[in-house]
C-alpha cells in the first residue's frame, strides 16, 4: 500500500499499542507483529498532533491501554517509523537464520553444573532446593538430582515455542522452568515428547503429527492445579527479550480465555499462545510477578 508522501505519515505497530495484553506478549515473546495502514498526522485531533510534534525529536511517550480513547487509541502510543519498520525486518531475519534445526551440540549445555543452577533459579529456593533437576542430553532429558517435594526443574529449549514462531530453532534459547507435581504428571510429558521427536531428527511437520498422535493416545489427563514457575533472570526466551519477566503459568483444558478474565483491562492474567490447541489441547495462562526467584525486584521495564 502506497501512502501519500506529501502528508506526514505515522507508522504504528498494533501489538506495541498493547490494546490487549496478549498482543504485548505475542509481540515480545513470539514476534507476531502487524503494520497498520497509512495514518496521517493531519487526520488526528489537534491535541494529538501537538503531542506528536512535541515528541518529534524523541520517542513518543508510551501510555497504558486504559488511558487510550477510542478515537486516538493507536495515535497515543506512536513509535517512530524506523522502530516500527525494524521489527518485521528482524522477524524476517530470524526466520531465515533459524529456518532449520542447528547441530544438536548447540542446544546442549556442556557444563551440567551451570544447567542445574539455571534450572533451580526458575523457582524460589524454598521450592527448587528440594526439587528434582533434569538436564538435556543427546537423547532427551536426564535426571541428575533426585527431588523430595514432587517438583521438577529443568531448562526448556526453543522447540517448546509455538510451531509458527520464527525462532523455533534458535539454539541460544533457554527457558528455566519448575513444574509443580500436577504439572509434572500431566504437562512435563509434552516437553519430553517434543524433545524426543526433535532429537530423532524429525521435521517440524512430522513433530506436529507426532504430538497429535501422542495427544490422542499417550498424553495423561490434565490434572487440576497444574502450574509452573518461570522466575529466573538467567533465561533467554528469544533474541529480543532475554529473560523477559518473572511469571507463573497455569494450565487448563482448552477453554475460552475470557473464563479467566485474561487480557481484559486491569487484569494481570494473560493468555500464552504456546499451546492453545496448536496442536496441544491445553490453554495456558501467565501472571507476571514483581520479583525474580532470589527475591530481587525485576526491572520496571520487565514488569
Amino acid at each position: 500500500m502506497q501512502c501519500d508522501t506529501s502528508r506526514t505519515v505515522l507508522t504504528v505497530y498494533e501489538p506495541v499499542v498493547y490494546v490487549h495484553s496478549h498482543e504485548k506478549v505475542w509481540a515480545q515473546l513470539y514476534g507476531k507483529l502487524t503494520i497498520r495502514p497509512c495514518l496521517y498526522l493531519d487526520a488526528l485531533p489537534t491535541n494529538t498532533q501537538n503531542r506528536h510534534m512535541r515528541d518529534h525529536r524523541g520517542e513518543v511517550t508510551m501510555k497504558t491501554a486504559r488511558n487510550i480513547t477510542k478515537a486516538i487509541s493507536f495515535a497515543a502510543l506512536l513509535v517512530t517509523a524506523l522502530a516500527s519498520l525494524s521489527r518485521p525486518a528482524r522477524s524476517q531475519e530470524a526466520a531465515a537464520r533459524y529456518s532449520k534445526m542447528a547441530a544438536v551440540d548447540q542446544y546442549i549445555m556442556t557444563d551440567r553444573s551451570a544447567e542445574i543452577a539455571m534450572a533451580r533459579r526458575a523457582a524460589p529456593p524454598s521450592i527448587s532446593a528440594d526439587a528434582e533437576v533434569m538436564v538435556l542430553g543427546r537423547h532427551g532429558y536426564e535426571t541428575v538430582v533426585k527431588g523430595k517435594n514432587g517438583f521438577v526443574c529443568l531448562v526448556e529449549r526453543s522447540w517448546m515455542s509455538p510451531f509458527d514462531f520464527a525462532q523455533f530453532w534458535n539454539p541460544k534459547m533457554r527457558g528455566p522452568i519448575c513444574f509443580n507435581p500436577p504439572a509434572v504428571r500431566s504437562i512435563l510429558p509434552l516437553t519430553f515428547k517434543r524433545t524426543e521427536l526433535v532429537l530423532s531428527g524429525m521435521s517440524k511437520d512430522q513433530i506436529i503429527e507426532g504430538i497429535k498422535a501422542f495427544d490422542a493416545k499417550g498424553l495423561p489427563p490434565l490434572e487440576p492445579g497444574a502450574m509452573c514457575y518461570m522466575m529466573s533472570p538467567q533465561g533467554y526466551l528469544n533474541d529480543e527479550v532475554g529473560p523477559w519477566r518473572p511469571h507463573l503459568m497455569f494450565y487448563v483444558p482448552l477453554t475460552d480465555p475470557k473464563s479467566w478474565g485474561a487480557d481484559l483491562p486491569g487484569t494481570p492474567v494473560m493468555l500464552n499462545p504456546q499451546f492453545q490447541g496448536a496442536p496441544e489441547p491445553i490453554t495456558e495462562f501467565m501472571i507476571p510477578v514483581p520479583t525474580w526467584s532470589d527475591g530481587t525486584a525485576a526491572p520496571k521495564e520487565a514488569q
